[in-house]
């Protein structure tokens, strides 16, 4: 899901001496200012001498190597927001379509709303790698909006770039945490992957499904089912501080089906993301087996006449309802 960094430096056709070039063209020094100030753009400050240019968003590519996944981060003094102002005002100039410029956050902020998110968000890694630094996506925020930045590895800072549902850029306060030492590049291992919809606290393993009959309407009944996880310390950190098991997310929470996706794995005969439906040991595969797999929802069976019908997690976890002739 997250592109190579050799692929967005591809995709910007900026060498470095051409960013430099293109950066003392424009570059007229400062941030952009407070609401009634004309933004100005800012040259992207050079990394650590001892940073090679180049550097990249991934293990494989930042020259610094790989971060500590037991970082402690907290919210601080920011080194390297410069950068992140300065690959932001050169994105503007090279991808003038990712934005709407009719349209801003703030007076003269320069913090245009963003109507392409996705080449906002990679463009921005590819000026940052360009420039020098290494930098990627947060995988550790559900919206995987967040840029993590470092050029050293003794710190790496990560920055909140978008604000608001329309989205705007965000500038002055895009400022997010410090990491000591720095947080990435890591191995993630069988953590959800970057940019599924899934980020921390990840859920533990599911140790209880539920199920209930959930409405009745011509002839059908449809049935639905939740997954239960069993740490306690992880409920409280989800919203839940008073019951353990819990589901893995708020059902308003947008992170609760990727997260449940993720825990639950697949349907043994669909191969949908969730839990599987069965009757009588058997697969549900319409209405002359008594059953159908919902259309849209795989946490939820239709259901044609009365029997037993089971919904499983792939971790073991099952739970039964029995609806009645």
């Amino acid at each position: 899901m997250v592109e190579s960094v050799s692929g967005l430096r591809a995709a910007t056709g900026w060498s470095i001496a051409a960013l430099l070039m293109a950066l003392a063209a424009f570059a007229c020094g400062g941030a952009a200012g407070p609401s009634g100030s004309t933004p100005q753009p800012t040259p992207i400050p050079e990394p650590s001498p001892s940073v090679p240019t180049g550097g990249g968003g991934t293990s494989a590519s930042c020259s610094l190597g790989p971060g500590d996944i037991n970082a402690e981060c907290v919210k601080t003094d920011t080194k390297l927001r410069d950068a992140v102002l300065a690959a932001m005002d050169l994105l503007v100039e090279q991808s003038p379509e990712i934005f709407d410029k009719s349209r801003e956050s703030g007076v003269n902020t320069g913090q245009y709303r963003v109507v392409d998110k996705e080449a906002y968000l990679r463009g921005l890694v590819a000026n940052l790698v360009s420039a020098g630094y290494c930098a990627e996506r947060d995988p550790d925020d559900g919206a995987y909006e967040r840029i993590l930045v470092k050029n050293e590895n003794g710190f790496s800072e990560n920055f909140d770039v978008l604000a608001g549902s329309a989205p705007y850029m965000q500038r002055g306060d895009s400022y997010f945490e410090t990491c000591s030492p720095a947080s990435f590049p890591v191995d993630r291992g069988n953590l959800p992957a970057a940019g599924s919809g899934c980020g921390y606290p990840y859920p533990p393993p599911v140790v209880q499904m539920t199920c209930k009959v959930h409405m009745f309407a011509l002839d059908v009944y449809t049935l639905d089912s939740t997954a239960l996880v069993g740490d306690r310390q992880y409920c409280a950190s989800v919203g839940f501080p008073d019951r353990a098991p819990c589901p893995v997310r708020d059902e308003h929470s947008p992170e609760r089906g990727p997260c449940e996706s993720w825990r639950l794995g697949k349907a043994r005969d669909t191969g949908h993301p969730g839990p599987t439906w069965t009757t009588d040991g058997q697969f549900c595969t319409g209405p002359e087996s008594g059953c159908a797999n919902h259309p849209t929802n795989q946490h939820a069976l239709l259901v044609y006449k009365a029997g037993s019908y089971q919904v499983c997690a792939n971790s073991g976890a099952c739970c039964t309802v029995n609806v009645g002739g």
